[in-house]
C-alpha cells in the first residue's frame, strides 16, 4: 500500500512540474504583431528641421518591454539596442544625432538607417520586419564661446587670445568664422576663413573694435556680440551664438604732462536692470582737469595752503602716520574746500573730474551699497582685503570668500570733521579693520561714509559733516553710457 502511494505522489508532482513549465513558456511573435509604423519606410528624417524623431509600432498584447534596433546595415548586425516600454518612443533630434554618431555617421552627413523592434525578453523571439529611413544629420555646432557666456578683456593680457571653436563637418576642412555686433551677422568685424575647427582672436583685436566708433559699442559696460561659422553656403547653427563682451576696465586720464591710468569696475544695480561704472581706485592727480597744477606746499598735510597731499604724508595725528595697509589704496588726499571758488556755488567737482566722469552724490553711494546686499551683508564685495587682515569691520566678522569680488579696492582712509580752523589731521576712521570707508561727495561741507548700519546691521551709506579744509579721498563715477 505504501509503495502504491509513493507512485501516486511521484505521478502527482510530475504532473504539476509539467504544468508549471507550460505556464512560463511564451509563444513566438509574428511579424504582424510588431508591425512598424513610423518612420515610414524609405522616408527622409532631417534633424535640421525637426525637434524630435518618433518611432512607433503596433503593440503586442504579450510584450511589455521592447528593444528598438538601429543599424546602418540591412541585416541589423552591430545594431544599437535601446530598451523601452514606451510606444511611441520619442528621441530628441540632438540625442538622435548623438546616437547616429555612435553608428559611425558623420556630422552634417546623410545616411540610410535600418530599424526594427523586438521583444525585450529573449524568451520571446520575433520575426519582425526591418524598415529604413534616410537620416540627415545636424550640422556641426559652435562650441566656444558658449551661448550667453561673458568675456572680460584684461588690459594686462591684450596679446592673449579668445578661442572660437566648433565641431568638425564630414568632408570639410575650411570654415568661415563670422563675428558681428548684429544678430543677423550683418556688417561683421571678423569674417575670415579658417583651416580647422578653431581660431583665436586676440583681446587687442576686440578692444580695437570697442574703441572704433563705427561699431557704437560701449567702452565699459557689457556689449552683446554674435558669432557663427559658415560651411559652404550654410551656417552651422540655425541661430547665431551670442556672448557679452566687456572692454578693458581701465581709464587713462591725461592732464597736460601728467598721464595716470586707473582701474574701472562695472557694478550691477540692485535690481539688475542697470550697470554703474566706477573708478576702482581713488583719484591721485596733482592737476586740475585743464592741466593746471593744484597748489602744493612742501609741508604737505601740515600746511594750510596745500590743496592736496600724498598718502605717504597722511597723518592720523601729529605723530602717527596712516597705516601702510591703508596707504596702498588711498590715492591723494584733497582739501576740496580749497579747490576753486566755492563761495556762491560748489565748483570744485567740475574742476577736478575729467570728461565723462563726475564726483558722486550721496545717492550714488547708496545705490552702490544697496547693490551689495544681493551678495553680502557687510560690503565685503567692495572692501580691499589688505585693509581688513583680521576680517573684521569694527566688530563685524567679514566673509573672506566675498572680499573685493567687485574689484573696487575700497578701505578706510580717514577724515577730519572739525568744522572750524584747527586740526588738519585725519582724526577719524583711519584704522586698519575700521568700520567706516569715507569719500568725497559733490559738496564742500559733507562727505559720505560707507558703513554697517546701526539699525539694520547691513551695508549702508550716509552723509556726514566734513571739517574746515579737511582732507578727503575722491572716488569718481562715470556719467557716460558707453
Amino acid at each position: 500500500m505504501r509503495k502504491y502511494l509513493s507512485y501516486l505522489l511521484i505521478l502527482f508532482f510530475g504532473l504539476n512540474i509539467s504544468s508549471c513549465k507550460t505556464e512560463v513558456e511564451f509563444p513566438k511573435l509574428t511579424t504582424s504583431e510588431l508591425t512598424l509604423l513610423v518612420p515610414q519606410n524609405d522616408s527622409v528624417v532631417n534633424l535640421q528641421n525637426r525637434s524630435a524623431v518618433t518611432f512607433a509600432w503596433k503593440n503586442s498584447s504579450i510584450v511589455t518591454t521592447y528593444n528598438l534596433l538601429l543599424s546602418t546595415k540591412s541585416d541589423l548586425s552591430d545594431a544599437l539596442v535601446i530598451a523601452t516600454t514606451a510606444n511611441p518612443y520619442v528621441i530628441r533630434s540632438s540625442q538622435m544625432n548623438s546616437l547616429a554618431k555612435t553608428l559611425g555617421i558623420g556630422t552634417g552627413s546623410t545616411k540610410k538607417i535600418y530599424w526594427s523592434i523586438q521583444s525585450g525578453k529573449s524568451s520571446q523571439p520575433s520575426t519582425t520586419e526591418v524598415k529604413s529611413f534616410t537620416l540627415q544629420m545636424l550640422m556641426a555646432q559652435p562650441l566656444t564661446p558658449g551661448n550667453d557666456s561673458i568675456i572680460k578683456l584684461d588690459y594686462a593680457a591684450l596679446s592673449s587670445g579668445i578661442k572660437f571653436s566648433w565641431e568638425s563637418m564630414a568632408d570639410y576642412t575650411n570654415y568661415q568664422l563670422i563675428v558681428s555686433t548684429n544678430a543677423d551677422l550683418s556688417n561683421p568685424f571678423i569674417d575670415t576663413t579658417v583651416n580647422g575647427t578653431s581660431s583665436e582672436v586676440t583681446q587687442q583685436q576686440f578692444q580695437n573694435v570697442i574703441e572704433n566708433s563705427a561699431y557704437a559699442l560701449k567702452r565699459y559696460k557689457g556689449n552683446t556680440l554674435y558669432w557663427n561659422v559658415k560651411v559652404g553656403d550654410k551656417f552651422l547653427s540655425s541661430s547665431s551664438r551670442k556672448f557679452k563682451l566687456y572692454g578693458t576696465k581701465i581709464f587713462t586720464d591725461i592732464r597736460g604732462t601728467e598721464t595716470i591710468t586707473y582701474k574701472v569696475a562695472v557694478i550691477p544695480s540692485a535690481d539688475g536692470s542697470e550697470e554703474y561704472v566706477w573708478m576702482a581706485e581713488n583719484l591721485r592727480t596733482k592737476k586740475l582737469n585743464n592741466g593746471v597744477d593744484l597748489v602744493y606746499d612742501a609741508t604737505g598735510q601740515k600746511s594750510w595752503n596745500s590743496q592736496y597731499f600724498t598718502p605717504q604724508e597722511a597723518l592720523i595725528n601729529a605723530s602717527t602716520p596712516v597705516p601702510d595697509e591703508l596707504r596702498v589704496n588711498a590715492g591723494m588726499y584733497y582739501r576740496v574746500q580749497m579747490i576753486g571758488d566755492n563761495r556762491s556755488s560748489v565748483v570744485w567737482p567740475s574742476l577736478i573730474a575729467p570728461a565723462k566722469w563726475r564726483v558722486p552724490e550721496t545717492q550714488d553711494f547708496l545705490n552702490l551699497t544697496n547693490a551689495t546686499l544681493n551678495y553680502c551683508n557687510y560690503l565685503e564685495v567692495l572692501r580691499a582685503s589688505v585693509a581688513y587682515p583680521a576680517l573684521l569691520s569694527g566688530s563685524r566678522q567679514l566673509d573672506v570668500t566675498k572680499m573685493n569680488l567687485w574689484g573696487m579696492n575700497m578701505s578706510s582712509s580717514g577724515i577730519n570733521r572739525v568744522a572750524s580752523p584747527g586740526s588738519l589731521y585725519l582724526a577719524e576712521f583711519a584704522v586698519v579693520n575700521g568700520p567706516y570707508m569715507s569719500y568725497a561727495i559733490n559738496s564742500i561741507n559733507q562727505c559720505v561714509i560707507l558703513e554697517i548700519g546701526a539699525s539694520t546691521g547691513k551695508g549702508n551709506a550716509r552723509a556726514i559733516a566734513l571739517g574746515y579744509k579737511a582732507p578727503i579721498v575722491v572716488r569718481l563715477i562715470y556719467k557716460g553710457d558707453d
